[in-house]
């Protein structure tokens, strides 16, 4: 058995960016947050960088199951990204300082015929979010464990609109025990109930034929799963991504894969580490 904290949380509404889409029209909606977003939001909550997650090689583990209602499409207007390139460019210019008198900005926009930017954005409402936390510092995991027993700060997961609150009201975390458990055949999940679903699923595609039938079973998508150089500034760090499954409503019962039951009596809940 494991020890681990469980939140289970719930959102309005919430957008969560794959970092490698770029579009400038319409940008969709991961299923879930990712693993480098969930513990974003906890260090955030603690006021410091967790060590653990600082030597390339962390030893946090993080899990997360998650619904929603139905996505909407959303906009936002704005200028395209060459405005502000060229007035960044501008500032400390000489150039800048017939501007100063009349209105700084709205003289540029005049002057450079700025174009609006209508961004169309995927958003997912009413999110309900089951997420497990484990770390082999037992000090950190405390200190996780007091900030999210009683939060000093704004929680949102997604966008800084996307705020969270408890799914139970005034209970943001609990602490409960996991079973670590390996099934050799889709016999023997089934018999134990170990269905996968609503999550996602870490796979290696240089191990493509253990991982099969996963692969024929949802998504297959490049998640964000840590920083390599997270001591760094933000703009210069790099990040490590890895292949994952998301697996929707219909799940699967998984064959040669361990996998994390947390099971309270009455609902049963199985994962896989991020």
């Amino acid at each position: 058995m494991r020890k681990a904290l469980r939140f289970k949380i719930k959102q309005p509404s919430a957008h969560y960016r794959d970092p490698k889409v770029f579009q400038n029209d319409y940008i969709s909606t991961l299923n879930l947050p990712t693993r480098t977003s969930i513990l974003g939001m906890i260090t955030y909550l603690c006021d410091k960088r967790l060590s653990s997650d600082l030597d390339g090689k962390s030893s946090i583990n993080i899990g997360v199951i998650g619904t929603y209602r139905n996505k909407s499409v959303e906009f936002s207007r704005g200028e395209k990204m060459d405005f502000w390139d060229n007035y960044r460019k501008l500032k400390g210019s000489k150039e800048r300082e017939k501007f100063l008198k009349y209105g700084e900005y709205y003289d540029f926009y005049k002057n450079y015929k700025a174009e609006n930017s209508i961004l169309n954005y995927e958003v997912l409402r009413e999110v309900e979010l089951s997420i497990f936390f484990s770390c082999d510092d037992e000090e950190e995991y405390l200190l996780v464990k007091r900030s999210l027993e009683n939060p000093g700060k704004y929680m949102n997961l997604g966008r800084k609109e996307d705020f969270v609150v408890p799914y139970t009201k005034g209970d943001f975390v609990e602490e409960v025990e996991l079973l670590e458990t390996f099934s050799a055949s889709t016999r023997d999940a089934v018999k134990n109930r170990l269905k996968l679903k609503n999550s996602y699923i870490k796979v290696d595609l240089k191990e493509h034929e253990k991982y099969e039938e996963i692969l024929n079973s949802g998504t297959l998508i490049a998640l964000p799963r840590k920083y390599k150089d997270i001591k760094d500034i933000k703009e210069n760090r790099t990040i490590e991504f890895c292949h994952y499954i998301y697996i929707g409503e219909e799940g699967i019962y998984p064959k040669n894969l361990k996998v994390n039951v947390y099971d309270n009596g009455e609902s049963k809940e199985v994962f896989t580490w991020l």
